[in-house]
Formats: C-alpha cells, sequence, structure tokens
C-alpha cells in the first residue's frame, strides 16, 4: 500500500475562534473572558492538531507499560 503523509496542519483562527465560541457557550456566556477562552481554544487545537503530542518513536519517546505479573493486595 502506498500511503502518503500528509503532517497535520496548524488550526486556522476560524477553528480557534469556533472552539473559543464553544468555551464561551459552555461557560454561560460570561462577559470579559474572551482572551481566555481564545488561549484555551488554541491550545486544545494545537492538540487536536498534534503539534504538543508525545513523540511515538526516539530517544524521548513515551514507554509502553511494563508488562508482568501483576501484585495481589494481602488480604
Amino acid at each position: 500500500m502506498n500511503k502518503k503523509y500528509i503532517p497535520p496542519h496548524d488550526p486556522t483562527e476560524a477553528e480557534i475562534q469556533h472552539a473559543a465560541y464553544l468555551l464561551w457557550i459552555d461557560e454561560g456566556r460570561p462577559e470579559g473572558r474572551d482572551l481566555a477562552h481564545w488561549l484555551v481554544a488554541k491550545e486544545l487545537m494545537a492538540h487536536h492538531h498534534g503539534r504538543t503530542l508525545e513523540p511515538t518513536r526516539g530517544p524521548h519517546a513515551a514507554r509502553p507499560p511494563a508488562r508482568g505479573r501483576v501484585k495481589k493486595a494481602a488480604a
């Protein structure tokens, strides 16, 4: 199979704006929190677009949980 890798794009201003709007609605439409909603939305969208996730390969990759016997609690 020949699949072409398409890197994730940065979130657009419209995507961030929509996410900030949804946060504003969820918080009951408070006044004066527009910048806070924008910054939270931008961070959420960055995670959604894979910009701050842990690497899956290389020396800094997260290790899978160790496999082994599970100790039973003493009765």
